[in-house]
């Protein structure tokens, strides 16, 4: 086991709040992340770190290691409510994921839950991934683009109507044009790194969010469901209704809202917020972002 320095960092919370769905817990605390073709074995003991991996992965960038984790808390820290998130769930941090992992996963997450998009992913990886080892552990990688390659079998995975938007982003993902490359999309805008996502099957708001908060390092992004829309009007119906002018607080205005009164490291609000709601009973454990 290697050991980091993980101060202001909480594996739990950062490892169970959504973002993130292969992965198993151990009773002493520890967990195994399967993360493209990497297994990786995680355990945290106070401000340190240990981990192993099947390779050379950067556990660090994986687990948001490097942000400016005292500033963002304090940016966002605007009032009691969100300053009681915070507390409750101090360390969470946002990962930095592969894209295109990142993207299937949460096309497979559209009007799901957490229990079913884990086996969906589980069976894409086992249909289509390598056989992947490390200190006596075993699972398959998830497939690149191009390795998923019949739809047939991909219909079988579990998706349901999910498997035909997969498929097609797959496609184009495989087609080699780099518009959808990590490097490219971070040289636009986040509007614009938004509207580009939307483009591709089965990405609604909601979804292109996700993966532009999760794996493109826009803080900014603020996911917003039925139950982040609940928790929001929950806790700022006021502030909301005011910023809406009249009109009726939808999911694109909640997190209009959001990026204007969290600003631009909204996206770690909104996982406060969710991840607090969850664990607190407010929301159904099973949901996901």
């Amino acid at each position: 086991m290697e050991t980091l320095q993980a101060k202001n960092f909480n594996l739990k919370s950062t490892i169970e709040s959504g973002q993130l769905f292969r992965y198993s817990s151990g009773s002493d605390g520890s967990y195994r992340v399967v993360a493209g073709d990497s297994i990786v074995n995680l355990r945290q003991e106070g401000d340190k770190l240990e981990f192993e991996s099947s390779n050379d992965f950067d556990v660090e960038s994986f687990l948001g290691l490097r942000h400016s984790y005292s500033g963002i808390v304090k940016s966002i820290r605007k009032d009691e409510k969100i300053a009681a998130a915070i507390k409750s769930h101090h360390g969470l941090r946002i990962l930095e994921q592969g894209l295109w992992e990142c993207t299937a996963s949460f096309i497979c997450s559209s009007f799901s839950n957490i229990p079913r998009i884990r086996r969906c992913i589980e069976n894409i990886a086992t249909a289509f991934g390598e056989p992947i080892g490390f200190e006596g552990l075993s699972a398959f990688s998830f497939p690149q683009p191009h390795q998923i390659s019949s739809f047939q079998r991909l219909e079988k995975c579990g998706l349901g109507y999910r498997a035909k938007y997969l498929f097609e982003t797959a496609m184009i993902f495989a087609s080699g044009s780099g518009e959808f490359s990590q490097r490219n999309l971070r040289s636009l805008s986040y509007a614009d790194a938004k509207e580009k996502f939307m483009e591709l099957p089965g990405v609604g708001s909601k979804v292109a969010d996700c993966i532009l908060l999760f794996s493109c390092g826009f803080y900014e992004a603020f996911p917003v469901d039925v139950w982040v829309k609940r928790a929001m009007l929950g806790s700022y119906g006021m502030e909301i209704n005011a910023f809406a002018a009249g009109r009726k607080p939808n999911e694109r205005i909640i997190a209009g809202f959001a990026r204007s009164y969290f600003g631009k490291y909204a996206g770690y609000a909104q996982q406060f917020i969710y991840h607090n709601s969850r664990t607190s009973g407010k929301l159904p454990s099973a949901l996901v972002t």
